[in-house]
């Protein structure tokens, strides 16, 4: 049986539950599907609460906000499948054969990830950083992403057996918005479990604001500066691995720090103003990030022993 784990954070789910339901009928394949939320809005608890009539559903409420790596732990911890299948809230399957799909390559690999696209461009200016940043950084075909399997790991639709979960889990250490996945990814790697990536993308829907998403980018930063301070022993390996650490780590080595952060403090507004306007520059996005790495870097990892390079 396959336990479909979904923490539900503001956004309505039925369509997506209805049609994971209606799959597995087709497929005559056993599914419970846990969806947790994680004190949303009344609204979409109103929303959400009706799924909980279907027999292979468990609804669970929240009466406080636990974060992002908690709530997963606790699905994979109640959850009773030999597989779970791990699905943001915000999306959408498209393919009617996207359960059978991941049903064919269980006995291929522990983990399987089946990818994220987007759909049509938005006609809202506000939400374009948000899909054009998506579009051209996170929908990639399962070839490109098997060459790197680990830092192309995402956590929004992704099929893991039981067992193998409960011996990584989410890092809880971790708070705030973004780079969970990398942990994970990093802790599969670590411990040699094998990454299987598969065309089977769920659509994403959950476009934030220009605004929105920089406040999650800045938190997302400092996510990625605290997994360093979490395993200081794999630092080196770390920078290496993830892009964005690898080319800060090659501009600290050739004196661009203090002007990175100079960038930081002088610029951010009109970087600001560019990236939310009708056409956003995803590499002055770039730019943006390293920046903000370069003033977290001054500040959290000034003490810190640097490894040799």
């Amino acid at each position: 049986m396959i336990s479909v784990c979904i923490p539900v954070y503001n956004f309505d789910i039925t369509d997506l539950v209805t049609e994971l339901l209606a799959q597995s009928n087709r497929l005559q394949y056993p599914i419970e599907i846990l969806i947790f939320d994680d004190h949303s809005h009344s609204y979409f608890r109103n929303r959400n609460s009706q799924l909980a009539t279907y027999s292979s559903v468990n609804y669970l409420e929240f009466d406080f906000n636990i974060g992002r790596s908690k709530i997963r732990n606790r699905l994979a911890d109640v959850a009773t499948g030999q597989w779970l299948l791990f699905l943001d809230c915000d999306v959408m399957v498209d393919d009617p054969n996207y359960l059978k799909r991941y049903v064919e390559n269980i006995p291929n690999a522990k983990v399987i990830c089946g990818g994220r696209k987007y759909g049509t461009k938005p006609f809202r200016p506000e939400l374009l950083l948000r899909w054009k940043y998506g579009v051209r950084r996170e929908c990639r075909s399962a070839h490109l992403r098997q060459l790197n399997p680990y830092s192309s790991f995402i956590s929004g639709n992704f099929l893991i057996d039981h067992d193998t979960f409960h011996k990584i889990r989410f890092n809880e250490e971790l708070s705030g918005y973004g780079h969970e996945d990398t942990l994970l990814g990093i802790d599969l790697k670590k411990n040699n479990i094998d990454i299987l990536h598969i065309e089977n993308p769920t659509v994403h829907l959950g476009l934030d604001s220009c605004y929105e998403f920089l406040e999650k980018t800045e938190q997302g930063v400092r996510n990625l500066s605290q997994i360093l301070q979490i395993m200081p022993c794999m630092r080196r390996e770390i920078e290496k691995s993830i892009k964005l650490l690898k080319v800060f780590r090659f501009l600290r080595k050739i004196g661009m720090l203090y002007p990175l952060k100079w960038v930081s403090r002088v610029y951010t507004p009109f970087i600001k103003r560019q990236l939310c306007s009708h056409h956003p520059s995803i590499m002055l996005m770039d730019i943006y990030k390293l920046s903000l790495l370069a003033k977290i870097y001054t500040k959290s990892w000034r003490n810190q022993r640097q490894p040799k390079v």
